[in-house]
Formats: structure tokens, C-alpha cells, sequence
């Protein structure tokens, strides 16, 4: 269900947003009575919504079907997004140098209680691992947003997390908050983060942080390759390349001279 609109917000404006929301993370189009369904709003506002978003590109009709999907202005905006900032200009090389060596290479940040993808550059290999920009994944369940969590105190997790069980992706998945804890502070002592099956069976992942200028975490970085005969030595050196990506990107940006990854445990 859509939330009210804010103190001095536009409905109309908020409303047409929570539709381009909704169906940028929808995996398949959508028509108005479901969106406005999962929206709880009237469909004859929905209706005329999708109809201004529709002219001006933000929307289109899937394959002459009454459902409808983001249109190709959405994906101008986003790719301008995109191509404006230093962050991605940074890490791009770096994404396509790991997947040079065979790494799927992704770059993401952190919002609310989720990593959203900003960019991916796959490697050749047999099974693809593409995630659109814009897509959102759990943070106790993948590399990057666990390194994004080893930056914060065990406080600040569980305040973010909460204490009941977190959602099982896989059979891998850490879902009890002690473990995760455990995991983080792993993490810290090695200078990466890795995720063995837990969000995706089949596939092994480690992450880094990247920071700017003045040493705060702007984004992360992860790599990811088919967990199948993956030999302790070249999971941990694929965690050591994937940090040393995100040291380069870090420096890139004017960040200072490397300091200890995370957050003391207390």
C-alpha cells in the first residue's frame, strides 16, 4: 500500500512516483487494477496516472497488452544518474578489470534496509548474474550488504535488523542475528566480506566498501563466480581482489590512506 503523501507533498506527483517504483522492481508488467491493488488507490487515479507517465515515455504498454512496464525515458533518467557521477566513473574500470578475470562485478549502495544496484559488468561464463540498476536485495544475505554492515556497530545492526529471524534466501542464509554478528566480525578482521550460497545458490560473492574524500562509505563494490569446485585459496583470493578494487575506487575519489575495514564490535 502506497504511504500518505508528506506535509506539503503533491499527491499526484507522489503517487505517479510510487507507480514507477513499483514497476521498476516488478519482474514482469503489470496492469492498473493490480497496480492500484498493491498501490491502495482508486483505479480510475491510477488510470489517469499511467496515462500522463505514458505520454511523456515513463511508462509503456507491454506488447499491445492492457499491463504496462518502465518506459525508455525512465531508463534516460536513470542512465544519466549514472553517468553524471564521479562514483560510478570510478568504479566502472574497476568493475570491468574483475570481470576481465572472469568476476562478475557489481556496484551498489545502501537505502533504508536494502542494497540497491546502480551497475553491473558481467564476465564471460556460462550462467549470467544480472541485476538491473534500480534492483534491490537484502543485506544480511549477500556480500555487499554485508560489507556495508561490518561498517556499523552490533548496535546499529540489530537496531537496523531487528532480533526476530531474517528472511531465508537459501539454506546458506545466515537468518539468527548471532551468527550474522559472528560473520561481521569476520569480515572486519579480513577486509571483505563474502557471501557462500546465501543469497543465490551456486554462486560465491565478495564485497568492499567504497569511500570518498572524506573517508565515509559512498558504496560498494562486490564480484561474484559459480561456487562449484571454488577451493578455499581462490575464494579468499577473490575477496582480496575484489578489496583491493574498492581500495583503487576508494582513492580515486580523494580518499585517505586506507584505515581498518569496519566497525569495532562494541
Amino acid at each position: 500500500m502506497s504511504n500518505p503523501p508528506a506535509s506539503g507533498e503533491n499527491q499526484s506527483v507522489a503517487r505517479a512516483l510510487s507507480i514507477l517504483d513499483l514497476l521498476a522492481d516488478s519482474p514482469e508488467p503489470l496492469g492498473v487494477r493490480e497496480i492500484a491493488r498493491r498501490l491502495g488507490l482508486p483505479p480510475s487515479n491510477v488510470q489517469r496516472l499511467i496515462k500522463t507517465l505514458t505520454r511523456a515515455g515513463y511508462l509503456e504498454q507491454a506488447d499491445a497488452t492492457l499491463r504496462y512496464a518502465i518506459g525508455y525515458r525512465a531508463f534516460q533518467v536513470g542512465n544519466a544518474f549514472v553517468g553524471q557521477t564521479s562514483l560510478v566513473s570510478a568504479v566502472m574500470p574497476e568493475l570491468y578489470a574483475l570481470a576481465d578475470e572472469h568476476i562478475t562485478g557489481f556496484l551498489g549502495v545502501m537505502r533504508d534496509r536494502s542494497v540497491v544496484y546502480l551497475a553491473t559488468v558481467q564476465s564471460e561464463g556460462p550462467v549470467a548474474i544480472n541485476h538491473r540498476p534500480g534492483h534491490q536485495t537484502h543485506l544480511h544475505s549477500t556480500a555487499m550488504g554485508k560489507a556495508l554492515l561490518a561498517e556499523m556497530s552490533d548496535e546499529a545492526v540489530i537496531s537496523l535488523l531487528g532480533s526476530d529471524p531474517l528472511p531465508r534466501i537459501t539454506q546458506s542464509t545466515r537468518i539468527e542475528l548471532p551468527q550474522l554478528l559472528a560473520d561481521l566480525a569476520e569480515y572486519r578482521k579480513l577486509g571483505y566480506s563474502y557471501s557462500d550460497e546465501e543469497n543465490r545458490q551456486g554462486f560465491f560473492s565478495a564485497g568492499a566498501v567504497v569511500r570518498d574524500a572524506t573517508g565515509g562509505v559512498v558504496a560498494v563494490l562486490s564480484g561474484a563466480v559459480p561456487a562449484v569446485d571454488l577451493a578455499a585459496d581462490a575464494r579468499a583470493r577473490i575477496g582480496m581482489r575484489v578489496h583491493d578494487a574498492a581500495q583503487r575506487a576508494s582513492r580515486k575519489l580523494g580518499a585517505p590512506t586506507p584505515r581498518a575495514f569496519g566497525h569495532p564490535a562494541g
